[in-house]
């Protein structure tokens, strides 16, 4: 029989837990970059909801029922209350456990697991995996002679090393190996680059929120009101603080720059917490000291041992949660009191031997079923999401959710890689916030600059224009054309196609002057330029060889059909009416050529050698 103090420490207690979702969320949002804020957030939130409702149908009978052979419990599923107020309070208290175990593979798959599927491993999870291991261990913690078969080996785990920490660990592990790193995480010849957190300060507030909801998860754990209680907290605070010393110090050792790393803090921190909970009964301080020490020790050296083998774990959750859970399991058997020795009828190496065997069942149950699983999932839904969702973020991509710095940042990233404004989106405004204020600024000089752009532009094209076009004309220049003609002669050549061109002049163009002026002659000029840009066809060049002297270049073309082009263009140009007489006749004399493998000088000469040959047999013809 329960007493009201034993119900009160209970629920208090699972109240102080539920305080480990903000924690893990907001250490998991600091960790990871804005881009995926929103994601990290409502992944934590959706997968606690989850397991709640997965431990409710499925998981609190797997692990608690009444025992089928030490395997699985097999009652008090779909959980009924009414009649057993200790149940209630036991369930709180318990949810709140399977939900840290469901969130801890969020932070190690961050920014490019896809939720869809990251929701269902988590619903796998949290109905199966945790529970089944948490029967072995702690079968018996509801139903007093319900033994798991870990339980009857002797094995001890009070508040969950690796009944909750390692569990959610391996599974995480699967998880990182199938999905795989983030993009840009592993240079080509395996260096792990550092991908930063986004915001330290909020990633330390969610250490400081999960130190204290510890104490919680490792007192409430006694589920008595016990003055046992101070004592756990003691070794608990402990091995946390040294975790935390130990993280500072290596890091500032043994780190690239030689200072102290932000998260090497923090994770030794939390690797202190882990690793004292399956002991904090069972040891001394001096014992939760090393078991702090070492803990700080291994997330350090574990981290870079996961990037040396080119796992991305986002935030640490393998080295903290999976190696200081089995560095805690098997240190309770090396600190052990005496005491508990005698109490339990076993030397202190059988006990660290059934510490070996309950870490390695729960590594092999847990790890091995999830990646099987995740294999299956994988073949049929990826579980990873797309390189472009991965580039955008996940909270556009997966929630259709944004910020103002997001956008900015994004739009300032755009403007570097397309080198102007022309593709920089404009920020929605959050009036009233420091941000907002930024991203007005930041929408007035992007209208500013692209208003600049293309002035500058126009200018451009502009010049583009005056140096490739005759002025008066306003066809090709002598310049611009005899390029294109190296180019086409060159492309002739280098694919064996036909190439013709026709040079050709007007006849009698100093009378023209002479009689009618040179404002004529230049209307001459223009208004010829015009009937042969209309004459002839899309793929085919005109421009101003000289002062009455034209070149058209006929890529594609046969000398037979350059000559039938060529005459058309006599043709039309000696039907002109001109409106300074209209009984008077302007006509044109030209020579036509085809490449033969010839450079354009030579191609040139003899187009204008059969131009003059045009004008010595009577003008008003082509030669070819």
């Amino acid at each position: 029989m329960k007493n009201i103090g034993d119900y009160l420490w209970v629920i208090i207690s699972a109240m102080i837990v539920f305080l480990m979702q903000p924690g893990f969320m907001a250490l998991e949002t600091g960790l990871t970059r804005a881009k995926n804020s929103i994601n990290v957030a409502i992944k934590n939130m959706s997968d606690f909801i989850l397991s709640i409702a997965a431990f409710w149908f499925f998981g609190f009978g797997l692990m608690f029922g009444k025992s089928f052979h030490g395997i699985f419990g097999a009652t008090d599923f779909f959980v009924h209350f009414q009649a057993d107020d200790w149940k209630a309070a036991f369930f709180i208290f318990q949810a709140v456990f399977v939900g840290t175990a469901a969130t801890i593979d969020s932070g190690a798959v961050a920014e490019r697991a896809k939720f869809s599927t990251y929701l269902l491993m988590s619903f796998i999870t949290s109905s199966f995996i945790y529970p089944i291991f948490g029967h072995w261990a702690w079968g018996n913690f509801f139903y007093e002679s319900n033994h798991g078969w870990l339980q009857s080996l002797g094995f001890l785990d009070f508040a969950g090393s690796t009944v909750v920490h390692s569990i959610g660990a391996w599974v995480a592990l699967s998880g990182v190996i199938i999905i795989g790193p983030r993009c840009g995480r592993f240079t080509a010849d395996g260096k792990a680059n550092k991908i930063r957190g986004h915001n330290l300060v909020f990633a330390y507030f969610g250490v400081f929120i999960l130190f204290f909801a510890w104490f919680g998860f490792n007192a409430g754990s006694t589920l008595t009101a016990t003055t046992k209680i101070a004592i756990i907290l003691t070794n608990t605070m402990i091995s946390a603080s040294f975790g935390g010393i130990t993280g500072l110090f290596v890091s500032w050792k043994f780190s690239e720059n030689h200072l102290p790393e932000p998260e090497s803090i923090i994770n030794g921190i939390l690797g202190g917490l882990v690793g004292i909970t399956a002991g904090c009964y069972y040891v001394n301080e001096f014992g939760a000291l090393a078991i702090g020490v070492l803990s700080g020790f291994i997330v350090y050296f574990g981290t870079l041992l996961l990037e040396k083998v080119k796992l991305d774990d986002a935030v640490g959750a393998i080295p903290v949660h999976g190696f200081c859970g089995i560095w805690g399991t098997v240190a309770t058997g090396i600190f052990i009191k005496n005491s508990f020795l005698i109490e339990f009828g076993v030397t202190r190496m059988h006990q660290i031997v059934v510490q070996f065997i309950g870490v390695a069942a729960a590594f092999f149950w847990s790890f091995g079923l999830s990646y099987v699983l995740m294999k299956i999932i994988n073949h049929y839904v990826p579980m990873r999401v797309s390189l472009s969702h991965e580039e955008i973020g996940l909270n556009i991509a997966e929630h259709g959710a944004s910020s103002s710095l997001l956008e900015l940042s994004n739009s300032v990233r755009k403007i570097i890689e397309n080198r102007n404004f022309k593709n920089a989106d404009k920020i929605e405004v959050e009036y009233g916030t420091e941000i907002g204020e930024l991203s007005n600024y930041f929408n007035s000089m992007v209208d500013d600059l692209r208003e600049k752009e293309a002035a500058a532009e126009e200018a451009l094209k502009s010049l583009h224009h005056m140096a490739t076009t005759d002025g008066l004309t306003q066809i090709l220049n002598r310049k611009s054309i005899t390029e294109t003609l190296d180019k086409e002669i060159a492309r002739a050549q280098r694919y064996e196609h036909k190439l013709s061109i026709l040079m050709f002049d007007i006849d009698f163009f100093k009378k023209v002057n002479d009689q009618f002026g040179h404002q004529i002659g230049d209307k001459v000029l223009i208004d010829i330029s015009k009937n042969v840009s209309q004459t002839i066809r899309k793929s085919d060049y005109i421009g101003r060889y000289g002062g009455e002297e034209f070149l058209v270049i006929m890529p594609e073309t046969e000398l037979g059909n350059a000559y039938i082009l060529a005459s058309r263009i006599r043709e039309n140009i000696e039907r002109i009416k001109w409106d300074f007489g209209e009984d008077y006749c302007i006509t044109i004399s030209g020579g036509v050529v085809e490449n033969y493998g010839e450079d354009i000088n030579r191609m040139i000469n003899r187009a204008d050698s059969l131009l003059y040959y045009a004008k010595d047999s009577g003008r008003n013809k082509i030669a070819k």
